[in-house]
């Protein structure tokens, strides 16, 4: 409970920090970059919301509005279907009129759309086959259904809201279908389809959270209607996966409305990142009633659209619009990485990376790093190779390859914090030393990730991949005009290496943890020394192992906090770099002293600490292994979710608050204070004194093999930094006075 606790109350800090409401245009982030299926995308919208209504309101009379496909009279926006009526409060009226009960010219009206459309000028020249009664009949029952979620009331229950919703996606996936059974135009790449059971645990998730709606992504050609309406792509009793969801629907009542479905949203969208090595953004969407909002997750920031509200004739054409856009636009605009393609049948990915010589091809079986955060730099890494896999089988990897959204200067030119430009020193410096192979990466290739789209009248272009880039002009105006949002610059950037490893999650035992640090830390040393180049986010996530037993081997990765101190055009100056509960006590506090070798070191102590008490060999237990917190800290230490019974005697409970506050570790204090100052106020109480520093080590995991001399190691690093520690320029934040 105290992982699910955690994580929620971190969410709804998320939601206050990041995000940006009632966006105008964002919805046309999703229109098709190539102009045929953009206009395609647009003629059948408006085809499928001409219809809605005309089912809606019995046949009996057309909806107030008429669309120009890819146009809309939004503020900074195109692509959206629009209303245009004789006045603004006739428009109003029309648009919300009172929805007629489905009567038997439902079919009718079915049948009769499918075969407009089949006789649609794309399609002159062909034999018209009549509709079949199964499609009919599927699309007819669909209707039925999603037609309740614009009928719900105020009182309606969240749960009696999922299916339908999940009947309105399916209602306009099947209409796409009907629609291009017998066309020649431009088809659709995809159908966007929920899965078929609401309210599921995924078979890949961390926890144990419930998501209300999955949202997948099938081919076009896979399923029939019917298929998707009454009997849906999954089996009945297969759990969803995050790896195979393309956005996540979190619903509430109208009551309850869009707001509390927002935390909700950001807490398993994280899954999303962190099940999905090829996602550069992710969408979703947050219902409350009859209202929605779609929601689109950038490197640094969270953009929610104007709400939609269905049970008005507009409303129900922009979700219509942007399903289908959805459906026929590029895989870039879903926020996948065009580089990175997964074959799921033989479980391999295949990674196009730039070169000199032009690009080159990877292949790798899985990620050993994938992005565990919902905003920042999205680190993801590869172990591959150049030889293309036999039968699924990849061959030996000899390659590292890591994407990753760091902070970054426009011009490629000036960005002197640019890992790839720290790699080449490195590798320049150290390529002659022998002693250093395997514990130091080696640079092969760095550039920043290129992406075809269009751009404004210049048609289709490569790109670069920004935090900026990924939006409209209009949007990133709105932003800019908003002063209480910072949005700063992040860059999509990959770099390759010599030097492949495992993560620490696989070491085994103390002794492979004590040596795997060392040698990570003597390359630091030695870059340092050699390079002037300082790490700056000693943390779990970025060092990693090779071989086993005395041949063990660990390794300093992930440059992209580092700063060459020789480096005059280097932008100077104090800032809090690092990874929660990692950072030392000056880097928490935003001192004046700039962070130096020894914030490094001190990382070392509290990554020891880290793994000596959330053992990593121990499977995801809530409350054992807590997930790394993100930029800011949350609030105070979780509590049970189930409150105890009146009946209960005071006595048991006490015995239960003993044992409660028995199982939360001191060390959980790092990372769940009250704000980062408070973080480091109790660090500083904590390693003070040998008897305080022995308290924290006590709760150290008795289970792991050799933890007596990880308990060692790590006092004795506690005793030459702080205690016997005397160059006062060098010692940073280790100036234990307790204030």
């Amino acid at each position: 409970m105290e992982l699910q606790s955690m994580r929620r109350r971190e969410a709804e800090d998320m939601v206050d920090m990041y995000i940006k409401r009632n966006i105008h245009g964002l919805l046309d982030l999703a229109i098709p970059d190539d102009e045929d299926a953009k206009n395609a995308a647009g003629t059948f919208a408006t085809s499928i919301s001409v219809f809605v209504e005309k089912l809606l309101s019995g046949g009996n009379r057309q909806p107030s509005y008429r669309s120009k496909g890819s146009s809309s009279n939004s503020r900074g926006s195109r692509g959206a279907a629009t209303r245009r009526g004789g006045s603004g409060s006739r428009s109003t009226m029309a648009g919300k009129q009172s929805v007629s009960k489905p009567n038997n010219d439902s079919a009718n009206i079915i049948s009769d759309w499918i075969t407009e459309q089949q006789n649609a000028p794309s399609t002159k020249g062909k034999p018209v086959k009549a509709p079949s009664r199964n499609s009919v009949a599927a699309l007819n029952k669909s209707f039925d259904k999603f037609r309740q979620w614009i009928n719900s009331n105020n009182s309606t229950n969240e749960s009696t809201l999922y299916e339908p919703i999940s009947q309105f996606f399916c209602f306009v996936a099947s209409c796409l279908k009907a629609v291009h059974t017998l066309s020649q135009s431009v088809c659709p790449r995809r159908l966007v389809v929920p899965f078929c059971k609401p309210d599921r645990k995924s078979a890949d998730g961390d926890d144990d959270s419930r998501v209300d709606l999955y949202l997948n992504l099938p081919q076009f050609d896979d399923y029939t209607i019917g298929t998707l309406i009454t009997n849906p792509p999954e089996e009945e009793n297969e759990a969803p996966m995050l790896a195979d969801t393309f956005a996540i629907v979190e619903v509430k009542s109208a009551i309850q409305g869009i707001g509390k479905a927002m935390p909700q949203l950001f807490q398993y969208t994280r899954g999303i990142y962190n099940e999905q090595y090829d996602r550069r953004f992710a969408w979703g969407m947050a219902v409350g009633g009859k209202k929605v909002q779609a929601v689109f997750f950038g490197p640094d920031y969270a953009l929610a659209s104007d709400t939609i509200c269905v049970d008005d004739a507009s409303g129900r054409a922009k979700l219509v619009k942007l399903l289908v856009d959805w459906s026929f636009c590029e895989s870039h605009r879903l926020g996948y990485d065009p580089a990175i393609l997964h074959n799921k049948r033989l479980r391999y990915y295949e990674i196009n990376v730039g070169g000199e010589d032009g690009p080159i091809t990877y292949y790798s079986k899985s990620a050993v790093i994938s992005a565990e955060r919902l905003f920042g730099r999205h680190t993801r890494c590869f172990i591959a190779s150049t030889a293309k896999p036999e039968h699924g089988a990849t061959a030996e990897p000899d390659i590292f390859i890591k994407y990753a959204w760091p902070e970054a200067t426009e011009d490629a030119d000036v960005d002197y914090r640019d890992e790839g430009r720290h790699l080449q020193k490195i590798t320049r410096t150290i390529e002659a030393e022998a002693n250093l192979d395997g514990k130091c990466p080696r640079y092969q290739s760095s550039g920043r990730v290129m992406v075809d789209r269009r751009v404004s009248n210049e048609g289709i272009k490569a790109v670069e991949d920004t935090s900026r880039s990924i939006l409209s002009d209009g949007i990133c105006q709105q932003l800019d005009d908003d002063q209480n949002f910072v949005n700063g610059l992040r860059v999509h950037k990959v770099i390759c290496m010599k030097g492949v490893g495992k993560p620490p999650k696989e070491l085994e035992n103390g002794f492979e943890v004590i040596c795997v640090m060392a040698d990570a830390m003597e390359c630091h040393w030695e870059i340092y020394q050699r390079c002037k180049i300082l790490h700056r986010d000693i943390s779990t996530n970025n060092i990693l192992f090779s071989g086993r037993g005395s041949n063990i081997k660990g390794m300093l990765i992930d440059f992209d906090h580092a700063i060459c101190e020789d480096d005059k055009n280097a932008v100077r100056h104090f800032e809090r770099t690092g990874t929660l509960p990692f950072m030392s006590i000056n880097n928490l506090e935003g001192g004046k002293l700039e962070h130096s070798l020894l914030d490094d070191w001190e990382s070392l102590i509290y990554i020891l600490c880290w793994v000596g008490t959330y053992n990593w060999k121990k499977k995801d237990e809530p409350g054992e292994r807590p997930c790394i917190p993100q930029r800011r800290i949350v609030a105070n230490e979780a509590s049970s979710k189930h409150s105890r019974s009146r009946t209960t005697t005071r006595a048991t409970q006490r015995k239960g608050n003993q044992q409660e506050q028995s199982a939360i570790k001191l060390i959980s204090r790092w990372f769940q204070g009250i704000d980062l100052r408070t973080c480091a106020h109790t660090k500083r109480s904590d390693l003070h004194t040998e008897a305080s520093f022995y308290a924290l080590t006590k709760q150290f995991d008795n289970s792991i093999p050799d933890i007596e001399n990880l308990k060692g190691l790590v006092h004795t690093l506690r005793r030459a930094l702080i205690e016997k520690h005397e160059d006062i320029k060098l010692k940073g934040s280790l100036k234990w006075t307790l204030n």
